[in-house]
């Protein structure tokens, strides 16, 4: 799973530039706010969102980040703009955190290119039982989700090479099972009219008051209305932000920043006019991630079998039975690795106060193999001191 430091500063740059994710936003947070309005800006990054509430007429915003150096821009930013001492700054989850008050909107763009991101919905959710007023304004409302049998060489080019075919003769076909259980970004050129083969179904939605996921392991049908090579399946989500405010990242529009998943088929199968493809697509979450499957079934037009997929994120985990063994709940480990007697070492001397620098001089001497020199060692001390302390 990424880390909450994924993104640069140019990264957060991007999303405030991409007018048809941002505008919606702005305008859903222009109708909300009120001059007494509180608002809670979840994932505020360089803080665009809280900024815009407050010349808005929000009188208090809180501004929670887990991205120190977002955190660190947005505070140098609010020097220069006018009435930003309204916000407060937050680094850390919101989760993890209790507001003085509840608040009158909950705004977030914690979306990847599926809503099932890190810890997008539980945190909407946890923000509107545990920090917003009753009757008050969550933004966004809710994501649809579609999905759409698509002809797109490009992605299965990309999935395909060099595992099933390379330049170099190598046989690599055995990666291939666990390549074609990922789904990936789409190409970022609108689809063509001619490259959705039927019209799109919704697969389900996702309420961010509630956290609640609808419909999300669903049978899914589509009659195919041209002849074309089908490659998968192009799914997006279209975000509703209340009061008739939203946008689309549909395949044949211009790419939104979060892009939109392309879920490959095993096996590029010829269709024509009148096939038939039944797939049944659910997401659900295990051990803390979240888990795709997407079974498949093709048919002619009278009704023979084309083709047969049943794939699955699981199966693209290339696990070391050993591992699986070290997580069963009646595994008893018996002593660290290297990693752990290093961790213990420097979480041990934090604990009795002892300067990063004493801690890095004991590991350089404790852990030679390890740390070549003081100075690796109090980067490392450093990383620890950051993330716990």
């Amino acid at each position: 799973m990424p880390s909450y430091n994924d993104y640069s500063i140019g990264a957060y740059g991007g999303m405030i530039r991409d007018h048809r994710r941002t505008g919606p936003f702005v305008e859903a947070l222009r109708s909300a706010i009120r001059p007494d309005s509180v608002v809670l800006d979840i994932g505020t990054g360089t803080g665009i969102f809280s900024f815009l509430a407050c010349q808005f007429g929000a009188a208090r915003v809180y501004a929670v980040e887990p991205d120190g150096k977002a955190i660190t821009v947005a505070k140098a930013c609010a020097k220069g703009i006018p009435d930003s001492e309204r916000i407060t700054w937050i680094q850390g989850l919101s989760t993890e955190l209790d507001l003085p008050e509840r608040v009158d909107v909950v705004v977030g763009d914690l979306h990847g290119t599926l809503p099932f991101y890190k810890g997008n919905i539980e945190s909407m959710a946890d923000a509107a039982k545990r920090h917003l007023k009753p009757g008050g304004r969550m933004i966004p409302m809710r994501d649809v989700l579609y999905a759409v049998p698509a002809h797109a060489p490009e992605e299965y080019r990309q999935v395909e090479m060099p595992w099933r075919e390379n330049d170099y003769g190598i046989d690599l076909s055995p990666a291939a099972s666990f390549v074609f259980n990922l789904w990936g970004r789409a190409r970022k050129e609108p689809a063509t009219a001619e490259q959705l083969l039927s019209s799109p179904q919704c697969w389900g939605e996702v309420h961010y008051a509630t956290g609640q996921t609808q419909d999300l392991d669903k049978p899914l049908e589509w009659e195919i209305e041209r002849p074309s090579t089908l490659h998968g399946l192009y799914v997006w989500f279209d975000g509703d932000l209340g009061e008739g405010i939203g946008y689309s990242n549909a395949p044949n529009l211009p790419e939104l920043v979060y892009g939109r998943a392309f879920f490959p088929f095993e096996h590029a199968t010829e269709v024509v006019a009148g096939d038939r493809v039944h797939a049944r697509l659910t997401v659900h979450k295990f051990r803390g991630d979240y888990v795709f499957r997407w079974k498949s079934r093709i048919t002619a037009v009278d009704g023979t079998p084309k083709a047969q997929f049943d794939q699955s994120t699981f199966k693209a985990l290339a696990i070391d039975p050993s591992e699986l063994r070290k997580a069963d709940a009646d595994h008893a480990p018996t002593a660290l690795n290297l990693d752990g007697r290093i961790a213990q070492a420097v979480l041990q001397a934090m604990t009795e106060g002892r300067r990063l620098q004493d801690i890095a001089d004991r590991l350089a001497v404790d852990f030679p193999q390890r740390f070549r020199t003081p100075i690796a060692a109090l980067e490392e001390v450093a990383r620890y001191s950051k993330r716990y302390t």
